[in-house]
């Protein structure tokens, strides 16, 4: 993929977390976030649960940008 931002070429990967991965208005200070108030979570898991959750994402090491797909 071409980078949008610089025209750079894009590298396929993924971001990787033991507890999830959240799109929230304002990032929290501590905790996982609750997902009954404004979070809501992105990744995905195996459903074995051996993978933690992750989000498959392409990243621009020349202008430091990561598009996420969720």
């Amino acid at each position: 993929m071409v980078c949008p931002y610089c025209g750079g070429d894009m590298e396929q990967g993924a971001l990787q977390s033991h507890y999830g991965i959240y799109w929230l208005p304002k990032p929290r200070k501590t905790g996982v976030p609750d997902l009954s108030g404004d979070a809501e979570l992105l990744s995905r898991q195996d459903i074995r649960l051996i993978t933690p959750p992750y989000i498959p994402a392409q990243r621009c090491t020349q202008c430091k940008k990561i598009i996420v797909e969720y």
